[in-house]
């Protein structure tokens, strides 16, 4: 029985197999076993056994788990726990991960979504006994994402936060690939709705009746500006809005670009009336004066809207939509909303219908038609004033 505790890990021994292969197995002499623990404990771990030691996959996963094994085996024998410090797994990885400046850059709202996705890591991790990061084949992450087949967002999230997880091993030196990047799975379909002018007006109704003005205001801000609801939600009076110009101004998060963006007389109008003197912001929660939680905002919109398909996110994708419904070109969009060019086509591929409206400012642009024809539409949807229909009219 030859050992190899040089090449595999202490007290790792090999038994040919009659087929040239061997069992691997962690053998910890009788005097220096803690009670309880095996006398011979079948390595790797997890996954296949196929004790073929010209592969070299099954070689790192032997190796981490002896290792592992080999820390606890001290701890055991000194009675106290394996320390986490020395393990290189999933629990120890998300720390690492979360200290690292990549990770601290990033904003608190997607730190909390990139945690939230972690701990469903670490709750998998801690299921298979926290096994080494350097050990985890691309079977057990197929495997793993397979139990959120039913949810192809989580999946889909769960996946990316694990890649990254994943590529911070890597520079860690913890392990030379990355499994998760290989793995390919379409994008879920979206399920957002597309704001038409009717639903801004309507909701912004429902929402001042039911005493929030200020969700009103906002709505219709997003109507025609197109920010995330969670930049929007902290824009400060004076700094991004100026009353006297009734135009916007801010940085776009994406581009770095700093935009001015004027707004209707109609929402100025109504930004007058939810403005508080002695608030910094502009859209205040009137139960705690505070900018709106984002959680807390969706929650009372929630309670409120008269269409249950609405979200307040999609107000964003339905401004990108609706300007260029009006003709607006990808970068005039983009200038407004901050998407990239890029994304603001991706959109209008997916959520920009193939209707009249759009048919209809085709031809007029080209100079066929002076007259907007089949049935008369909102102004507001085509980005002209009222003057200039009546104009066109005559």
């Amino acid at each position: 029985m030859p050992s190899v505790a040089l090449e595999l890990g202490k007290y790792v021994t090999l038994r040919r197999r009659k087929d040239g292969t061997y069992r691997v197995l962690m053998e910890v002499p009788a005097r220096l076993r803690p009670s309880g623990w095996s006398a011979a404990i079948p390595l790797p771990i997890n996954g296949a056994r196929r004790g073929d030691l010209n592969d070299i996959d099954e070689i790192r996963r032997i190796r981490d788990d002896a290792e592992a094994l080999y820390v606890r085996l001290q701890q055991a024998r000194m009675g106290a726990a394996a320390p986490e410090a020395v393990l290189r797994n999933f629990p120890r990885l998300v720390r690492e991960w979360q200290t690292s400046q990549g990770f601290k850059a990033k904003k608190p709202r997607t730190q909390k979504g990139y945690a939230y996705h972690a701990s469903l890591i670490l709750d998998w991790s801690a299921a298979n006994g926290d096994r080494p990061v350097a050990g985890l084949p691309r079977d057990a992450i197929e495997a793993f994402l397979a139990l959120y087949d039913d949810r192809p967002t989580t999946r889909r999230h769960v996946k990316i936060v694990l890649k990254m997880l994943l590529d911070h091993a890597i520079a860690l030196g913890w392990r030379a690939d990355n499994p998760a990047e290989r793995i390919k799975m379409a994008a879920p379909e979206s399920r957002l709705v597309i704001w038409e002018w009717d639903d801004a007006r309507r909701e912004a109704w429902a929402c001042a009746a039911a005493g929030q003005p200020s969700i009103a205001a906002l709505i219709l801000t997003n109507w025609e500006i197109g920010q995330r609801v969670t930049d929007l939600r902290l824009f400060r009076r004076g700094a991004d809005y100026a009353p006297a110009d009734g135009a916007f101004r801010y940085w776009q998060s994406k581009t770095q670009s700093y935009v001015t963006v004027p707004v209707s007389d109609d929402l100025r109008a109504m930004l007058a009336v939810v403005e508080k003197p002695d608030s910094l912001y502009l859209f205040t929660d009137a139960a705690t004066g505070k900018p709106w939680d984002e959680q807390r905002l969706g929650h009372v919109f929630a309670a409120i809207r008269t269409r249950p398909d609405l979200q307040l996110r999609a107000l964003r994708h339905s401004c990108v939509v609706q300007q260029a419904r009006a003709g607006c070109t990808v970068p005039e969009i983009a200038s407004v909303t901050g998407h990239s060019p890029f994304s603001v086509e991706q959109i209008l591929r997916k959520y920009l219908p193939r209707d009249n409206q759009v048919a209809w400012n085709a031809q007029r642009k080209r100079g066929l038609i002076r007259t907007e024809g089949g049935q008369e539409s909102d102004g507001r949807l085509t980005g002209e004033s009222d003057d200039r229909r009546a104009a066109t009219a005559k």
